[in-house]
């Protein structure tokens, strides 16, 4: 929390303040012309998932700090093809910086790289390039969380929850096939739970809330035992969560999620869901914003990745992050 606060304060410290020299134990004032920049955020994530709207928040709220034009763009549906489109419109538009999430890699290095070398920075959030040093795209910092991280956390969470004996079946719910984030998430909890001996299994979902509700229905009736079932973000869990309720299932299977929404928090109130992964989302918007502010105007950019969470939001801290979520800041 302190390290946050401290980039906060020094963000807002050199954007807003004039530049000061300190030479032979003077201070001199030196004025700089104010300059407008524009950036492009620029994400996998639908409209329709909440998730992303608290993202966009946080990157028009740093631009409305920073007196910075941003435009954010987003597919309707989950699409690598549409992601990979708006990036290139965006390198189009000769923005001062771009800020994107790499959902697939091997799809987005050709145009990121083409925008670096045509000097625009980039300032990667929510899904990183995770290949070797050598091999990944340069660029300046990435600001979200490492999901394979997450995928452990989330696992020994939902072990926790069953006390002195373990699950007899678990189910991974992937709402975006072909996600590399939520791939690493699914590679770490399956990694926790063959090391326990428990029976796992990965399930193709889709962004449609509907679909999900019928692909877990089909599968619970397929594999009744199954009691424990993990989400990754609103558009998996919320018709898990409605399923849960619809079949009267809270006392026999345990679910998990992912990121924090209305629907979300009024379940582990409700019991109807156990716990979830926070990864305040909201700073993956705005702080690239500022980094990015910092870097044109004085070549400055924190080094090595900046991360956002994992951190557990369960019954026992609930309230704290409630308010949050209604603000749309978490």
């Amino acid at each position: 929390m302190k390290t946050k606060i401290v980039i906060f304060f020094i963000i807002s410290l050199l954007i807003f303040n004039s530049t000061f020299l300190f030479s032979s134990g003077r201070q001199e004032a030196e004025i700089e012309p104010e300059q407008h920049y524009k950036f492009y955020v620029v994400t996998h994530g639908g409209i329709s998932d909440p998730f992303w709207g608290v993202v966009k928040k946080g990157a028009k709220d740093a631009g409305t700090l920073f007196d910075c034009d941003v435009i954010y763009l987003g597919p309707e549906t989950f699409s690598i093809q549409k992601l990979v489109d708006m990036v290139e419109t965006a390198i189009a538009g000769k923005p001062d910086g771009l800020v994107v999430t790499i959902t697939d890699v091997q799809a987005l290095d050709k145009p990121l790289r083409a925008a670096i070398d045509a000097g625009i920075p980039v300032i990667a959030i929510n899904v990183p390039d995770s290949r070797e040093s050598s091999k990944k795209i340069p660029y300046l910092a990435y600001v979200g969380v490492d999901d394979y991280m997450v995928g452990i956390k989330a696992a020994n969470r939902m072990l926790d929850e069953f006390e002195l004996r373990k699950p007899e079946r678990a189910v991974i719910l992937v709402h975006e096939v072909g996600h590399a984030g939520l791939e690493a998430r699914a590679r770490g909890i399956i990694q926790v739970f063959v090391e326990h001996g428990i029976s796992i299994e990965k399930l193709a979902g889709s962004p449609n809330a509907s679909e999900n509700y019928q692909v877990m229905d089909a599968y619970l009736i397929k594999h009744p035992e199954t009691d424990a079932i993990f989400t990754f973000g609103p558009l998996g869990a919320d018709p898990v969560i409605n399923l849960i309720e619809d079949k009267n299932l809270t006392e026999k299977v345990k679910l998990g999620g992912v990121d924090l929404s209305i629907s979300m928090i009024k379940a582990i109130r409700d019991g109807d869901m156990v716990f979830t992964v926070d990864q305040q989302q909201y700073l993956q918007g705005y702080l690239p914003i500022g980094f990015l502010v910092l870097y044109n105007k004085y070549g400055m950019i924190p080094t090595g990745d900046i991360t956002t969470g994992p951190s557990i939001v369960d019954k026992s801290n609930i309230d704290s992050v409630a308010d949050m979520v209604n603000k749309r800041f978490r």
